[in-house]
């Protein structure tokens, strides 16, 4: 089964100058458009339909806010439909925030599709689409740099059919919190004691975070419909912590169409240009969705059909070169508390700061209790999930 994590195109991060500024950096003038978004902001369509066996799609929708704020909203309260030339309609069901999910369909691939979204009482169509065969990944790996690592990869289709490609990606990273907590603190009795089986995992955790870059590549002018070490993204060792431990990503691989490429290519240069994938764009992108209630209305969003090949790859510390590691908990210190209901209450009774073991003296007699701020103690603070992911 193919499953489509969200394709994560991140069409808000390359809107027009009519449609957003979101997230301006502080060294850039904000942008004054001369016409006012609607009330509902622009409809902003991310996704691709994804055909071949029980494939997944997953479409995400947002809106753009204002223009004096800096921030996207997703669009929770649409309905969305996968339809063919045929009338067929498959319905998308809300799962996360504006993130719309098809049930495992076997959609033809020899047929034309469109996505149809019905959002506050309009009506908004993309064009109908050929489908496009992604073919394998060949290789997924990485390489050293300064101070991290380039994944990269190499495809090719033999049939020199694709000549467009598009990637997305997500990763995932554990990591631990430098303190093992063999106490916690029982609000209700204002009292420490030992951890049991049935108390949440709070030592190691896994963070996942889905790709925010436009990442593709054209064989048009090539003779041979071959991608070689194709850079995928960077991971930095010295600025995030995503190398600390063992850290796994995930490749997905789809095929636009030439239109297709043409539009993520401008939205990429256009990025790169104003410095921020969320400041505003200098030119207005439009894609191939409509509205069809207004059909003066922008919407930003390009939609695609494709099958999607994936390849994932790990890569723990123990593999990589001496690095001058990131340490996210350098500021964490461990401190006493008193055995005291006061004490006790000081420290622990709002959940700032965590206890991790008694403190006891030369006799084995125990004095207090060894805390530390919560962050330092339970790893979910950190925004990871203590759940382990089942591909780990």
């Amino acid at each position: 089964m193919t499953s489509v994590n969200s394709i994560s195109i991140r069409l808000k991060k390359a809107l027009a100058v009519l449609v957003m500024v979101v997230l301006v950096t502080a060294c850039r003038e904000k942008f004054e458009a001369d016409l006012p978004s609607p009330a509902t902001g622009y409809l902003i369509v991310e996704g691709i339909i994804n055909v071949g066996d029980e494939a997944v799609t997953m479409i995400k929708l947002s809106r753009t806010t204002p223009l004096d704020s800096r921030a996207v909203t997703p669009e929770n309260n649409a309905q969305v439909f996968i339809e063919d030339e045929q009338n067929h309609q498959y319905e998308l069901a809300l799962s996360d925030s504006g993130q719309y999910y098809s049930q495992p369909l076997d959609l033809p691939v020899n047929v034309r599709y469109r996505l149809h979204v019905i959002a506050d009482a309009k009506e908004y169509y993309s064009g109908f689409t050929d489908t496009k065969i992604a073919p394998e990944i060949d290789n997924l790996y990485w390489e050293p740099k300064t101070d991290g690592i380039e994944i990269q990869l190499d495809t090719d289709d033999p049939l020199g059919n694709s000549r467009y490609y598009y990637w997305n990606f997500t990763e995932t990273w554990e990591y631990n919190v430098p303190y093992f907590a063999v106490l916690k603190y029982i609000q209700a009795s204002n009292t420490v004691d030992y951890r049991g089986a049935g108390d949440p995992e709070i030592f190691k955790c896994y963070h996942t975070l889905e790709s925010s870059s436009i990442v593709i590549a054209s064989t048009a002018k090539l003779s041979q419909d071959l991608v070689f070490a194709k850079p995928i993204t960077f991971v930095s060792a010295t600025n995030t912590s995503k190398l600390v431990n063992r850290y796994s990503i995930i490749v997905r691989q789809s095929v636009l169409s030439k239109d297709a490429y043409e539009y993520f290519e401008r939205m990429k240069k256009n990025t790169e240009q104003t410095g921020s994938i969320f400041d505003a764009q200098p030119s207005q992108l439009r894609g191939n969705i409509k509205c069809k209630t207004d059909s003066s209305e922008i919407v930003v969003g390009y939609i695609s059909t494709s099958s999607i090949t994936e390849k994932r790859i790990f890569v723990s510390r123990v593999e990589l070169p001496a690095f001058n590691h990131m340490n996210p908990f350098s500021a964490c210190m461990l401190d006493t508390v008193k055995l005291h209901p006061d004490s006790l209450r000081e420290a622990f009774y709002y959940g700032s700061n965590l206890p991790i073991d008694y403190w006891t003296n030369d006799a084995g007699i125990r004095n207090g209790v060894v805390g530390s701020a919560s962050f330092c103690v339970d790893c979910r603070e950190q925004g990871g999930s203590n759940v382990r992911p089942s591909f780990w």
